[in-house]
């Protein structure tokens, strides 16, 4: 196999581990932090950011991957500097505003998900890094249904019952929502946010349970046919 093929997929490995590291600081330290902390917003877009780049120079070459990757996070990272501008052109009221920010952070997690999965499932070697880019690909599963949940909270009254934070402006409750998301994901469920509409019920759950089993079961599949393989050259 050629030097450079060998190469990219240490590059690829290890991005996947440095991804890790900057979901679990926006999930659990930047997330909560932005909530009461003006500052923790730009936290947060220098973590997207991070992801972006990450995304775009090592995990896809994917043109139109990148493009939607780059167009998701500059919305995201400029909203807050040229929203109000944008607003007073496009006629948006409060409501419009947060479901076109939410929509950008939908398409951009989506995005990574979908980048992080293909490599995580790929065929090849399974290594300490694609394993750890496993946990990344369960948190951000856990990070788009937070945005969900939040999406659904806008548009169905009382669709969660739970702490007053809930039912506040979404950059406020956003922290509650990812709480809630890995509860649920994980099965904890301590109780003190309730889902109250359909919609907010058992799916996200039930992917907590079939992931691991599901991942296990590829994993150990791909090491068999690598390590078969191997000894056949």
């Amino acid at each position: 196999m050629p030097q450079w093929i060998n190469d990219r997929d240490r590059l690829v490995d290890h991005s996947l581990s440095a991804l890790l590291v900057v979901q679990g600081v926006t999930l659990f330290i930047v997330v909560p932090l932005a909530q009461d902390w003006a500052a923790g917003r730009t936290l947060l877009d220098l973590c997207h950011l991070a992801f972006a780049a990450i995304c775009i120079a090592v995990l896809t070459r994917h043109r139109l991957v990148q493009m939607v990757l780059a167009a998701s996070i500059a919305l995201l990272v400029a909203w807050p500097l040229f929203g109000l501008r944008l607003t007073g052109a496009l006629h948006l009221d409060p409501v419009e505003q947060h479901e076109a920010i939410a929509g950008a952070a939908l398409v951009f997690n989506g995005a990574v998900t979908g980048v992080v999965a293909h490599h995580v499932f790929a065929a090849g070697r399974v290594t300490a890094h694609r394993i750890r880019g496993a946990v990344l690909l369960y948190l951000d599963i856990a990070a788009l249904f937070a945005i969900l949940y939040g999406i659904v909270a806008m548009h169905v009254p009382h669709a969660f019952t739970g702490p007053d934070v809930l039912h506040a402006a979404p950059e406020r409750s956003t922290a509650a929502f990812t709480y809630f998301s890995l509860t649920t994901i994980t099965t904890t469920g301590y109780g003190d946010i309730v889902p109250a509409a359909a919609l907010t019920r058992s799916l996200e759950a039930v992917i907590g349970q079939l992931f691991p089993a599901t991942l296990l079961a590829r994993l150990v599949g791909l090491h068999l046919v690598h390590e078969q393989r191997a000894r056949r050259d």
